[in-house]
């Protein structure tokens, strides 16, 4: 395992077997200079999220790495090896005691000192000076945290489904009707079930007024961002977008040129069109259409 970083809440970064990811013996073609560091969601990890991209980029001579992040371990009766989470998320209540972990949901600030980690390794067994990132949903905004601290790494970020000014997360009280029935509204089930991340990404959060204080894109970095007119967890689900789109960064619907395809927030990262947005961007081509 990796450490952390200095950050003193940061845990081991957790480096899993995927299809097409984490081969340390990879090196970046001559065409493809630069890595690609996949950073999953809140909720899940790399391995769920990532076994369907992994392989597609890799099969277009990328070197693709991809790591569990944010981890909250759960203090319950009778689990073995978990720790006080420090957060009172219900969601990873019934993981912990069914022997799972779950990622995604520390301080976001936390989960963007396991990248810094995960980055500088990565750079390390591939010689690459820079690194291309991929985040879906809460890994954008760790990306997004990450390039405050560590200016220069990346020359490429995609999102897919990440919250640039905030998720009001309507479509969380259907998927969770027994929260919903204490009262609690969107934002507030995000933090019950997302931890401390899912209250980083509620509007008007202290996280994302200091991540915008200087406006959403840092300095040398050609952004896309991908969002699906579909997202139930992203809402409303315009603000997966970047706010002033250029010559260098780049907005697009799952939608555009595929009119009619219904992606979710999750399948974002299983639809073919969306990965294909993904390969499109890392390589500053044109988007393709269905």
């Amino acid at each position: 395992m990796l450490t952390g970083g200095p950050t003193a809440t940061a845990q081991p970064v957790e480096v899993p077997a995927i299809a097409g990811a984490n081969d340390f013996a990879c090196r970046p073609a001559a065409d493809r200079p630069d890595p690609v560091v996949l950073v999953h969601g809140s909720g899940t990890d790399a391995v769920r999220s990532f076994s369907t991209l992994a392989p597609v980029l890799r099969a277009q001579s990328y070197c693709v790495f991809a790591a569990n992040l944010g981890r909250a371990p759960i203090l319950a009766a009778g689990v073995s090896g978990t720790t006080n989470a420090g957060w009172p998320g219900l969601g990873p209540i019934g993981a912990a005691l069914s022997g799972q972990e779950i990622y995604g949901v520390a301080d976001i600030a936390v989960s963007a000192t396991e990248l810094a980690a995960f980055v500088a390794t990565v750079q390390a067994a591939t010689g690459a000076q820079h690194v291309a990132l991929v985040g879906h949903s809460t890994g954008g905004t760790v990306i997004r945290q990450f390039l405050r601290a560590h200016p220069g790494i990346a020359t490429t970020v995609v999102t897919l489904g990440t919250p640039y000014r905030g998720s009001t997360f309507a479509g969380l009280p259907r998927k969770y009707p027994d929260l919903a029935a204490l009262g609690l509204d969107g934002p507030r089930i995000a933090a019950q079930v997302f931890g401390t991340a899912g209250a980083e990404q509620a509007p008007g959060s202290p996280t994302l007024a200091r991540l915008n204080a200087d406006g959403e894109t840092a300095p040398g970095v050609r952004y896309t961002a991908i969002a699906s007119r579909d997202d139930e967890v992203i809402t409303p689900p315009d603000t997966a977008l970047l706010s002033a789109p250029d010559a260098t960064h780049r907005d697009v619907w799952v939608q555009d040129g595929c009119a009619g395809r219904r992606v979710d927030h999750s399948y974002l990262l299983a639809d073919r069109h969306s990965m294909d947005l993904v390969a499109a961007a890392l390589a500053d081509a044109p988007f393709p259409v269905c």
